[in-house]
């Protein structure tokens, strides 16, 4: 590739911006491009040196404002005319300047007259009417009037005005389209600054294109002048939901339209600064003030290179914590003429900041990316489609997991079927697994909210502990009405922690309704990451929390609009109590849930509750505790709503020795169980007589073990 020399004429005072950004979008490897300020002004030597670089230059590119600029002196002109002796020949609108004592050019005046001497390609641009000028000073006429007198003698030599530009944006874009396009593609093609961590995902890109055509419509038309306020979006949303990938996927598709593509993480206010500075660097702005030591002028020096380039995209990433939050709401003033997409998980901003919340992925989009995800390298199965939805649905559509598993399959070959098997039998080693070159992300499932965790305030931390143990449903908030009875250190207002939880995207509150979500690794970590004697209290906590709400008469449809709302809430915390062995008030909870189920008509999920609150307080009261009774009254009705008489028959009998036993025959819970012996017995079509006998015969058989 050629090596390419640019000169770049044009008076600093007025023009500096657009000078800047132009030999900022000009200069690459093979590409240099010099200003006059680039030479020793000493006065004699200053056109010396212009003169020798515009001689081996390949281009020069010349503005032409209302200033002059500086005078050339005397030394310089004697100069050129014993270097030149045929310059007025050959430039005859140069002849009555070359004579002794005539009057003066100005070095930028000069410096197009030396790139025609020399035969370089020259460029003329001239502002629009009403462009702005970089410094604001009262106009000169007697320099206008030279300015315009210097290009109508251009113009006697036949070289006039080819670009006509407005800000600086526009002068580079018409720059590269003029003559000197040939030129500086010879020295290869153009780039622009960019740090983007990842690159696209392309197809493996699933089920955002909502969202990126709501951030394209937020954003706006992309500035092209440095008086455009910023344009800035805030994409909110849960750790590991894929904010940062969809930050990326949106700047990748916009990748022409934007002049530089710049990626800064944010965790922190200090963070902040230090990335932006960081942006100096070679390879990305490649500014001067990389050598400089202090992080300040760096970080000024990024701001001002944002300023003069309009039509940026910067993404601040991880805006996680509240004082990352404050530091980046006080920088956007301070920017014009670009884009800034922030992730967060932060969810209250100003007004100004009206944050796009980001949802896990949809069932089908979830299935489709870990199908693609995993088809180069997992072994097939004729099932697979089936089984990948099993297991997104463990996964909770989470973008973060569903990536972890996908690159965890790839790697070790295996199918879905295995990769389930070791989820639910190796949880913590799936969870914890983590390869940041294979995934391209920073961290694991099993931490990737921890920061935000931390961030928590010690009543939000113990309400999140509790909501663990409930299940990844709908949470009626009428749950935070109900204080939690069994907490050492009670929380003086569950909804403030609610809302604080909410804040750091950790819960997720519906608009249509008041409830309330927590996703199920969420829950998941939250579990294993406490210490067991912690969890226990913690399980125990959230145990008669719910027990404590869930109160109403399963049997009343006047109660339900309380009841069903909790009672996938009851089943996943009482499952969890019986697993950890919590007998109470585990099998009261299975027993009034199994009610639910019952007078609902749901008699298969009925069943099981019945019989393992049965074996509980069997187990833990003894075979003639009276609950024991109520738990085979419970399950015997069950039976008998199905028309089962012959399996409910045994229970009532048992149910109503046990009651006879331990409550005696006059005690309600023994009538009514009695009760509904008679009417099994009667639905079985037996006689009164064998009814009153079958009565009689428990009553004898039982009453001398009353109490």
């Amino acid at each position: 590739m050629a090596r390419v020399q640019i000169f770049l004429s044009t008076v600093s005072a007025e023009f500096r911006s657009y000078r800047d950004a132009l030999r900022h979008d000009l200069t690459r490897p093979n590409v240099s491009v010099a200003v006059q300020e680039d030479f020793i002004v000493t006065g004699t030597e200053t056109l010396d040196m212009l003169d020798d670089y515009i001689r081996q230059c390949d281009a020069v590119i010349h503005l032409v404002g209302d200033m002059t600029g500086a005078l050339t002196q005397e030394p310089s002109l004697a100069m050129i005319r014993q270097r030149y002796p045929n310059l007025g020949e050959k430039l005859p609108p140069l002849a009555p300047f070359l004579k002794p004592g005539a009057p003066t050019l100005s070095y930028t005046q000069w410096e197009a007259w030396l790139a025609l001497y020399h035969g370089k390609p020259l460029v003329i641009a001239v502002p629009e009417e009403g462009a702005p000028r970089d410094k604001r000073v009262a106009l000169i006429p007697e320099q206008r009037d030279a300015q315009q007198t210097h290009l109508q003698r251009l113009a006697e030599v036949e070289r006039y005005p080819g670009i006509r530009f407005a800000s600086p944006d526009r002068l580079a874009v018409d720059v590269l389209r003029s003559k000197l396009q040939e030129i500086i593609e010879s020295a290869g093609p153009l780039t622009r600054p960019a740090n983007l961590p990842f690159l696209s995902l392309g197809e493996l890109f699933k089920g955002r294109e909502a969202t990126l055509d709501k951030l394209v419509r937020s954003l706006g038309p992309i500035p092209d002048n440095n008086e455009t306020p910023v344009a800035a979006q805030v994409v909110n949303g849960l750790g590991g939901v894929g904010k940062t990938r969809l930050a990326i996927e949106y700047a990748w598709r916009h990748a022409e339209d934007y002049r530089a593509l710049l990626f800064v993480m944010a965790d922190s206010g200090e963070a902040l600064q230090r990335n932006l500075a960081a942006l100096c660097t070679l390879g990305i702005l490649d500014l001067p003030e990389r050598q400089e030591k202090e992080e300040a002028k760096q970080y000024e020096a990024v701001l001002r290179w944002l300023k003069q380039h309009p039509g940026w995209l910067l993404i601040l990433d991880n805006v996680d914590s509240k004082p990352a939050g404050t530091a980046v709401e006080a920088l956007l003033p301070k920017l014009t003429g670009g884009h800034v997409l922030l992730t967060s998980r932060l969810a209250d901003w100003s007004v100004s900041l009206a944050p796009v919340g980001l949802d896990v992925l949809a069932p089908e989009a979830a299935v489709d990316f870990l199908l693609a995800r995993t088809d180069a390298k997992r072994r097939k199965q004729t099932d697979d489609a089936v089984i990948a939805q099993r297991l997104t649905n463990e996964l909770g559509c989470l973008a973060l997991a569903l990536e972890q598993a996908g690159a965890y399959i790839a790697q070790r070959r295996l199918n879905f079927d295995r990769y389930l098997t070791e989820w639910q039998s190796q949880r913590d080693k799936v969870l914890t697994w983590f390869d940041a070159r294979l995934m391209q992300y920073p961290k694991s499932v099993a931490i990737t909210w921890q920061t935000s965790v931390d961030q928590l305030s010690e009543s939000a931390r113990q309400l999140l502990q509790c909501l663990a143990w409930l299940a990844p449903d709908p949470i009626p908030e009428s749950l935070l009405d109900v204080p939690m009875p069994e907490s050492e250190t009670p929380i003086a207002n569950l909804f403030d922690a609610l809302a604080e939880l909410e804040s750091y995207s950790l819960i997720t509150r519906a608009v249509d309704r008041p409830s309330f979500t927590v996703h199920r690794l969420v829950q998941e970590v939250t579990r294993r990451k406490e210490h067991d004697e912690s969890k226990h209290a913690m399980l125990t906590e959230s145990l008669h929390w719910i027990n404590t709400a869930f109160t109403g008469d399963p049997s009343n449809p006047d109660d339900w609009p309380v009841l069903s709302p909790l009672l996938t809430h009851v089943l996943a915390v009482s499952a969890y109590a019986d697993e950890t062995g919590i007998t109470e008030p585990t099998a009261l909870l299975m027993n009034q849930a199994g009610l639910l189920l019952h007078a609902k008509a749901q008699y298969t999920e009925a069943e099981p509750l019945f019989q393992r609150a049965l074996a509980i307080n069997e187990q833990a009261l003894g075979p003639t505790h009276p609950d024991v009774a109520t738990s085979l009254n419970n399950l015997a009705l069950l039976h008998n709503a199905q028309g089962a008489y012959a399996q409910a028959e045994p229970l009532y009998q048992r149910a109503l020795a046990v009651s006879l036993v331990s409550l005696g025959s006059e005690h309600p819970t023994t009538r009514t169980i009695l009760e509904n012996y008679m009417s099994l017995l009667q639905s079985m079509g037996k006689a009164e007589t064998e009814i009153i006998d079958a009565i009689q015969s428990l009553k004898q058989q039982h009453m001398h073990e009353a109490p």
